[in-house]
């Protein structure tokens, strides 16, 4: 089913992420999610939950007609409070791939209020693909209650986590990707996302 970007693009709106991931990995990691300790594997799970803004440009460029940026700001259970910034790109079809993102940690440095960005970030990619609902109105632009269904692997960190291992795609690995679920709302021109992600380290390989 064709979804038109013509309601997503030239607009900002806030969205909330709350990642979630699969079950299986979550409870066979259940200590380490409460504690956000690293285990006797080397793995911890994070959790994260983003308030974000969302710029969209439409583009020449036939692989990513429809540029998403994203800038906000949240919490996590290994970073602390977090800046988001994010990138991807949105299809006429209602897939979303090329998706990138960084939560950086903060750090009360700079002589300023709130400080600044630390030195220790974790970034992953995306991709996804928008899902009616028995509330979803199929209209050009289309509105009401929406999903997506996206999934999410860990890419890279730095500071205290730049020792994290590539989960992403290579050219010799297909990537481990866990899912994420969101439910968007294009009325309000809110979401919500629920997952979360595994992130293993190179000494525990």
């Amino acid at each position: 089913m064709a979804l038109p970007i013509d309601r997503i693009g030239n607009r900002r709106s806030l969205r909330v992420i709350t990642v979630l991931g699969t079950l299986g990995a979550a409870c066979a990691l259940m200590p380490v999610a409460l504690s956000g300790e690293t285990d006797s594997g080397g793995i911890r799970i994070l959790t994260y939950t983003v308030q974000a803004a969302v710029q969209t440009t439409p583009t020449a460029d036939p692989n990513c007609p429809l540029k998403q940026l994203v800038g906000g700001a949240g919490l996590t259970n290994l970073l602390g409070p977090v800046h988001d910034e994010q990138s991807d790109c949105v299809h006429p079809d209602g897939t979303i791939d090329q998706g990138v993102f960084t939560l950086t940690g903060a750090a009360l440095t700079g002589g300023l209020p709130g400080g600044n960005d630390s030195g220790d970030s974790i970034s992953g990619q995306y991709r996804a693909r928008i899902v009616p609902t028995v509330g979803s109105q199929l209209t050009n632009p289309p509105g009401g209650f929406w999903l997506i269904y996206g999934e999410v692997c860990t890419w890279k960190g730095t500071g205290r986590f730049a020792d994290v291992v590539n989960d992403c795609p290579t050219d010799t690995s297909p990537g481990r990707f866990v899912p994420a679920r969101l439910t968007v709302d294009f009325n309000s021109n809110e979401a919500i996302a629920f997952g979360t992600m595994v992130v293993r380290f190179k000494d525990a390989e």
